[in-house]
């Protein structure tokens, strides 16, 4: 087929990952060099230090893939963590102190408001008083005047009757 490997999984047309992770399901690595000791090489596997015939054992049983495995996630949750701590750093030193002086900016903004609402109130009742005295004056000074109106047409019909 054009070159490549063809691989097939219970009839059914397969990548060569697919295939790899089915070895590796049952801790099976046909790739691995000491999947098989050959005969010649005994004598090397006799002679390796407890460190080497340990990794050896590791990478046949297939349990060094996921050691791999695992220090990749571990690296990737050691990033990720890294990261979190940039993203708490951040959060502390900028945005909770912005976010405090907006709260507190609010709260000023708030009472402020409360106050110009009070002051409005005030006013319109000062003018309201005011209003009112004023015309509690012009009627009392309208009385007032027709209390002298009549005054002065009284005076003057004593006057017409002195002259008479």
């Amino acid at each position: 087929m054009g070159g490549r490997t063809k691989y097939l999984v219970n009839g059914h047309t397969a990548t060569e990952q697919v295939v790899q992770n089915l070895f590796q399901s049952v801790q099976l690595n046909v790739n691995n060099p000491h999947f098989l000791i050959m005969q010649g090489r005994i004598t090397k596997v006799l002679n390796m230090k407890p460190a080497e015939i340990l990794a050896m054992i590791e990478e046949a049983a297939g349990t060094r893939m996921y050691e791999e495995r695992k220090d990749k996630a571990v690296k990737t949750i050691a990033k990720k963590e890294t990261k979190m701590d940039e993203i708490k750093k951040i959060l502390e030193e900028d945005i909770t102190p912005r976010l405090d002086e907006l709260r507190h900016k609010k709260r000023d903004y708030l009472e402020l408001q409360k106050i110009e609402t009070e002051l409005d109130n005030l006013e319109r009742l000062i003018i309201a008083y005011d209003h009112k005295r004023t015309e509690d004056r012009l009627s009392q000074s309208e009385k007032e005047l027709q209390e002298n109106k009549a005054t002065e047409q009284q005076l003057k019909d004593s006057i017409k009757l002195m002259e008479l």
